[in-house]
Protein backbone atom coordinates (compact mmCIF):
# COMPACT_ATOMS: atom_id res chain seq x y z
CA UNK A 1 0.00 0.00 0.00
CA UNK A 2 1.27 3.27 -1.15
CA UNK A 3 0.05 6.25 1.50
CA UNK A 4 -0.62 9.13 0.18
CA UNK A 5 2.00 11.79 1.73
CA UNK A 6 2.74 15.36 1.58
CA UNK A 7 5.84 17.10 0.21
CA UNK A 8 5.91 18.72 3.25
CA UNK A 9 6.13 15.79 5.19
CA UNK A 10 2.85 14.71 6.14
CA UNK A 11 2.35 10.62 5.69
CA UNK A 12 -1.34 9.64 5.31
CA UNK A 13 -3.37 12.30 4.45
CA UNK A 14 -6.16 11.35 6.08
CA UNK A 15 -8.22 13.95 8.56
CA UNK A 16 -5.37 14.34 11.14
CA UNK A 17 -3.03 14.48 8.25
CA UNK A 18 -4.44 17.10 6.19
CA UNK A 19 -5.39 19.25 9.36
CA UNK A 20 -1.35 19.15 10.68
CA UNK A 21 -0.31 20.12 6.81
CA UNK A 22 -2.64 23.38 7.06
CA UNK A 23 -0.21 24.37 9.88
CA UNK A 24 3.19 23.01 8.14
CA UNK A 25 2.96 24.26 4.70
CA UNK A 26 3.46 27.67 5.52
CA UNK A 27 6.98 26.89 6.53
CA UNK A 28 7.26 25.38 3.16
CA UNK A 29 10.85 23.49 4.63
CA UNK A 30 12.38 21.67 1.72
CA UNK A 31 13.41 18.65 3.16
CA UNK A 32 10.76 18.66 5.94
CA UNK A 33 12.18 19.45 9.77
CA UNK A 34 10.47 16.20 10.45
CA UNK A 35 8.35 13.60 8.77
CA UNK A 36 5.03 13.18 10.64
CA UNK A 37 3.44 9.43 10.08
CA UNK A 38 -0.49 10.66 10.61
CA UNK A 39 -1.51 6.74 9.09
CA UNK A 40 -3.70 4.58 11.62
CA UNK A 41 -1.74 2.42 13.77
CA UNK A 42 -2.21 -0.65 11.85
CA UNK A 43 -0.83 0.82 8.81
CA UNK A 44 2.15 2.21 10.77
CA UNK A 45 4.93 -1.08 10.33
CA UNK A 46 4.19 -0.76 6.09
CA UNK A 47 4.07 3.04 5.99
CA UNK A 48 7.87 2.80 7.81
CA UNK A 49 9.19 0.87 5.49
CA UNK A 50 7.36 2.74 2.65
CA UNK A 51 9.31 5.73 3.64
CA UNK A 52 12.60 4.92 4.99
CA UNK A 53 14.33 5.57 1.86
CA UNK A 54 12.45 8.32 0.48
CA UNK A 55 14.09 11.22 3.18
CA UNK A 56 17.56 12.16 3.95
CA UNK A 57 19.03 9.78 6.63
CA UNK A 58 19.23 12.97 9.11
CA UNK A 59 15.27 14.08 8.76
CA UNK A 60 13.46 12.58 12.06
CA UNK A 61 10.63 10.46 11.63
CA UNK A 62 7.81 11.54 13.97
CA UNK A 63 4.68 8.77 14.72
CA UNK A 64 1.92 10.53 15.46
CA UNK A 65 -0.32 7.44 15.59
CA UNK A 66 -2.87 6.54 18.04
CA UNK A 67 -2.75 3.43 20.08
CA UNK A 68 0.41 0.92 21.63
CA UNK A 69 2.81 1.24 18.68
CA UNK A 70 5.95 1.22 20.78
CA UNK A 71 6.73 -2.85 19.16
CA UNK A 72 6.48 -1.48 16.11
CA UNK A 73 8.60 1.13 16.28
CA UNK A 74 11.17 -1.06 17.66
CA UNK A 75 11.07 -3.45 15.47
CA UNK A 76 11.51 -0.88 12.57
CA UNK A 77 14.08 0.76 14.46
CA UNK A 78 16.73 -1.09 13.03
CA UNK A 79 15.23 -0.48 9.56
CA UNK A 80 15.68 3.34 9.77
CA UNK A 81 19.76 3.15 9.28
CA UNK A 82 20.37 5.57 12.46
CA UNK A 83 17.44 8.23 11.32
CA UNK A 84 16.28 9.89 14.66
CA UNK A 85 13.16 8.71 15.38
CA UNK A 86 10.44 10.60 17.70
CA UNK A 87 6.78 9.37 19.90
CA UNK A 88 4.70 12.36 19.17
CA UNK A 89 1.10 13.46 20.15
CA UNK A 90 -1.58 16.12 19.51
CA UNK A 91 -4.59 17.33 20.59
CA UNK A 92 -5.71 18.72 17.68
CA UNK A 93 -8.87 17.45 16.45
CA UNK A 94 -10.48 17.08 12.92
CA UNK A 95 -12.72 15.55 10.24
CA UNK A 96 -13.65 14.66 6.62
CA UNK A 97 -17.09 16.07 5.84
CA UNK A 98 -19.08 14.10 3.32
CA UNK A 99 -18.76 16.65 1.02
CA UNK A 100 -14.42 15.87 1.27
CA UNK A 101 -13.83 19.13 2.92
CA UNK A 102 -11.46 19.52 6.33
CA UNK A 103 -12.98 20.68 9.78
CA UNK A 104 -10.42 21.39 12.32
CA UNK A 105 -12.65 22.01 15.55
CA UNK A 106 -10.26 21.47 18.66
CA UNK A 107 -9.25 24.48 20.60
CA UNK A 108 -6.51 24.93 23.31
CA UNK A 109 -5.01 22.04 21.69
CA UNK A 110 -0.96 20.63 22.93
CA UNK A 111 1.02 19.13 20.40
CA UNK A 112 4.24 17.58 21.20
CA UNK A 113 7.28 15.16 20.65
CA UNK A 114 10.36 13.74 21.76
CA UNK A 115 12.79 10.88 21.62
CA UNK A 116 11.93 7.31 21.00
CA UNK A 117 14.75 5.01 23.43
CA UNK A 118 17.51 7.89 23.47
CA UNK A 119 16.25 10.07 25.96
CA UNK A 120 19.45 11.97 25.75
CA UNK A 121 18.91 12.80 22.03
CA UNK A 122 17.81 16.13 21.17
CA UNK A 123 16.36 17.91 18.30
CA UNK A 124 17.99 19.87 15.87
CA UNK A 125 17.25 23.61 14.72
CA UNK A 126 15.07 22.79 12.10
CA UNK A 127 12.58 20.16 13.91
CA UNK A 128 12.12 22.83 16.70
CA UNK A 129 10.75 24.99 13.40
CA UNK A 130 8.82 22.71 12.81
CA UNK A 131 7.23 21.96 16.24
CA UNK A 132 6.40 25.25 16.51
CA UNK A 133 4.34 25.81 13.41
CA UNK A 134 1.85 23.97 15.94
CA UNK A 135 0.19 25.90 18.66
CA UNK A 136 1.00 24.74 22.55
CA UNK A 137 3.55 23.40 21.30
CA UNK A 138 6.82 21.65 22.98
CA UNK A 139 9.47 18.90 22.78
CA UNK A 140 10.19 16.52 25.67
CA UNK A 141 13.04 14.64 26.43
CA UNK A 142 10.98 11.99 27.97
CA UNK A 143 7.67 12.08 26.03
CA UNK A 144 6.49 8.42 27.38
CA UNK A 145 4.52 9.88 29.91
CA UNK A 146 1.99 11.70 27.91
CA UNK A 147 1.85 9.43 25.36
CA UNK A 148 1.09 6.95 28.19
CA UNK A 149 -2.07 9.18 28.70
CA UNK A 150 -3.41 9.97 25.80
CA UNK A 151 -3.02 5.84 24.89
CA UNK A 152 -5.63 5.72 28.61
CA UNK A 153 -7.83 8.71 27.61
CA UNK A 154 -8.42 7.17 23.46
CA UNK A 155 -8.55 3.65 25.45
CA UNK A 156 -12.00 4.61 27.37
CA UNK A 157 -13.46 7.67 25.02
CA UNK A 158 -13.02 5.51 21.36
CA UNK A 159 -13.85 1.95 22.64
CA UNK A 160 -16.76 3.54 24.11
CA UNK A 161 -17.75 5.12 20.70
CA UNK A 162 -17.27 2.28 18.83
CA UNK A 163 -19.42 -0.21 21.06
CA UNK A 164 -21.96 2.23 21.39
CA UNK A 165 -21.93 3.86 18.05
CA UNK A 166 -21.85 7.38 19.80
CA UNK A 167 -22.26 10.37 17.42
CA UNK A 168 -20.01 12.44 18.91
CA UNK A 169 -18.08 12.40 22.39
CA UNK A 170 -20.55 14.08 24.68
CA UNK A 171 -22.18 10.64 24.56
CA UNK A 172 -19.65 8.98 26.91
CA UNK A 173 -21.44 10.89 29.72
CA UNK A 174 -24.15 7.91 28.93
CA UNK A 175 -21.95 5.14 29.95
CA UNK A 176 -20.25 6.44 32.64
CA UNK A 177 -19.93 3.20 35.00
CA UNK A 178 -18.34 1.41 31.74
CA UNK A 179 -15.81 4.66 30.89
CA UNK A 180 -14.63 4.40 34.68
CA UNK A 181 -14.54 0.55 34.97
CA UNK A 182 -12.30 1.38 31.43
CA UNK A 183 -10.44 3.77 32.84
CA UNK A 184 -9.76 1.72 35.92
CA UNK A 185 -8.34 -1.14 33.87
CA UNK A 186 -6.63 1.25 31.07
CA UNK A 187 -4.27 2.95 33.88
CA UNK A 188 -3.36 -0.80 35.45
CA UNK A 189 -2.32 -2.06 32.12
CA UNK A 190 -0.70 1.45 31.42
CA UNK A 191 2.06 0.40 34.21
CA UNK A 192 2.56 -2.50 32.64
CA UNK A 193 2.91 -1.24 29.14
CA UNK A 194 4.84 1.41 30.24
CA UNK A 195 7.27 0.40 33.04
CA UNK A 196 9.75 2.59 34.26
CA UNK A 197 8.16 5.85 32.92
CA UNK A 198 8.46 7.95 35.89
CA UNK A 199 5.67 10.15 37.36
CA UNK A 200 2.51 7.41 38.14
CA UNK A 201 -1.09 8.95 37.54
CA UNK A 202 -3.33 8.94 40.22
CA UNK A 203 -6.71 7.35 39.36
CA UNK A 204 -8.77 10.55 40.88
CA UNK A 205 -6.38 12.89 38.22
CA UNK A 206 -7.38 10.60 35.48
CA UNK A 207 -10.92 10.71 36.26
CA UNK A 208 -10.64 14.53 35.99
CA UNK A 209 -8.63 14.66 32.85
CA UNK A 210 -11.20 12.02 31.37
CA UNK A 211 -14.08 13.84 31.97
CA UNK A 212 -12.34 17.25 31.29
CA UNK A 213 -11.70 15.82 28.13
CA UNK A 214 -15.15 14.05 26.83
CA UNK A 215 -16.77 17.99 27.92
CA UNK A 216 -13.97 19.38 25.71
CA UNK A 217 -14.69 17.65 22.88
CA UNK A 218 -18.08 16.87 23.42
CA UNK A 219 -19.02 17.94 20.02
CA UNK A 220 -16.65 16.15 18.07
CA UNK A 221 -17.49 13.06 16.13
CA UNK A 222 -15.93 9.95 17.47
CA UNK A 223 -13.26 8.39 15.20
CA UNK A 224 -13.82 5.00 15.93
CA UNK A 225 -17.72 5.08 15.88
CA UNK A 226 -17.11 7.24 12.30
CA UNK A 227 -14.66 4.33 10.83
CA UNK A 228 -17.39 1.45 12.08
CA UNK A 229 -20.48 3.66 10.44
CA UNK A 230 -17.80 3.85 7.05
CA UNK A 231 -17.38 0.12 7.31
CA UNK A 232 -13.51 0.90 7.89
CA UNK A 233 -10.95 -0.75 9.93
CA UNK A 234 -10.87 0.71 13.32
CA UNK A 235 -7.63 0.70 15.67
CA UNK A 236 -9.08 -0.75 18.44
CA UNK A 237 -6.43 -3.95 18.28
CA UNK A 238 -3.93 -1.12 19.49
CA UNK A 239 -6.23 0.56 22.32
CA UNK A 240 -8.52 -1.73 24.28
CA UNK A 241 -6.90 -4.83 22.31
CA UNK A 242 -3.74 -4.77 24.11
CA UNK A 243 -5.51 -6.12 27.08
CA UNK A 244 -5.61 -9.93 25.11
CA UNK A 245 -2.09 -10.49 26.12
CA UNK A 246 -2.64 -10.12 29.41
CA UNK A 247 -4.61 -11.75 32.29
CA UNK A 248 -7.27 -9.98 33.70
CA UNK A 249 -8.77 -6.37 32.17
CA UNK A 250 -12.25 -8.03 31.86
CA UNK A 251 -14.15 -4.90 30.36
CA UNK A 252 -11.26 -3.87 28.49
CA UNK A 253 -11.38 -7.75 26.29
CA UNK A 254 -15.14 -7.37 26.22
CA UNK A 255 -15.63 -4.45 24.72
CA UNK A 256 -12.47 -4.89 21.98
CA UNK A 257 -14.63 -8.32 21.34
CA UNK A 258 -17.36 -6.30 20.55
CA UNK A 259 -16.13 -4.06 18.63
CA UNK A 260 -14.34 -6.72 16.14
CA UNK A 261 -17.25 -8.57 16.11
CA UNK A 262 -19.60 -5.96 15.07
Amino acid sequence: MTHQTSPFGIVGLGALGRALETFVAPLNQRPPGAVLFCVKAFALEAALEEQANHWPVEVPFVVMCNGYVWPIVERQARNLNGRPVRIGMTTIGSTIDESGALKIFSKDTITAWGPWGNFKDKPAKTELDLLRAFPNSSWHDDIRPMIRQKWILNVVINTLGGVYRLPSNSHVQAHRDEAEMLLTEALDLSQKLFPGVSSPIAYDEMREKLWSLVQATGGNENSMAKDIRLKKMTESEFLAGIALDFDDFPTMKRLHLKIIKG
